[in-house]
């Protein structure tokens, strides 16, 4: 069985999209290019905040991962924030202040797709998948995004690849 999940393939291929949309030498509409980075956005950011609150289930469910999730958790939740239109307010992806693991929104936790495992190892398991499919998508938006919403992706989809292998051969695991 061939090797799934983001390769260093997948990745190049990511990148090379966006240096090739960035390199684009005709000016387009700056409305339309306005409307696709509103839309690319909201997608992307759409995605990310179900991730965060998978994040903050499995932290409900497991609170002694805490230690190893909490930071990827916060990195997701960085990322929410760099989604965030210029012109609109960022969306709440505060940690709890007390250092136990907060507590989900009731609209990231309808927006998660996440079968809460019982086991640990199960729901690590399950959170990297959700980490693959989140920066496949992010990925797969690439190739539509205007130049500097294909760079934010780009970036994304490193961190969320980055991600899974903590989540499966990392430090978690």
């Amino acid at each position: 069985m061939g090797r799934t999940g983001t390769t260093r393939r997948h990745a190049l291929i990511a990148v090379g999209g966006g240096l090739l949309t960035a390199c684009s030498s005709e000016g387009p509409d700056p409305a339309a290019v306005k409307k696709a980075e509103d839309t690319g956005r909201l997608r992307a950011a759409r995605d990310s905040r179900a991730l965060l609150g998978e994040y903050d289930a499995v932290l409900e469910r497991h609170p002694d991962l805490a230690a190893a999730l909490t930071p990827l958790r916060t990195a997701v939740a960085a990322h929410v924030r760099a989604l965030a239109p210029a012109d609109g307010p960022a969306p709440s992806t505060s940690a709890s202040p007390s250092g136990s693991p907060p507590s989900p929104s009731p609209s990231a936790t309808a927006a998660g797709t996440l079968a809460l495992a019982d086991d640990p190892a199960d729901a690590v398991k399950a959170l990297a998948a959700a980490e693959r499919r989140t920066a496949a998508a992010h990925s797969a938006a690439l190739l539509d995004a205007p130049p500097e919403l294909a760079r934010l992706l780009a970036s994304l989809a490193a961190a969320g690849a980055t991600h899974v292998y903590l989540l499966t051969k990392g430090s978690v695991s």
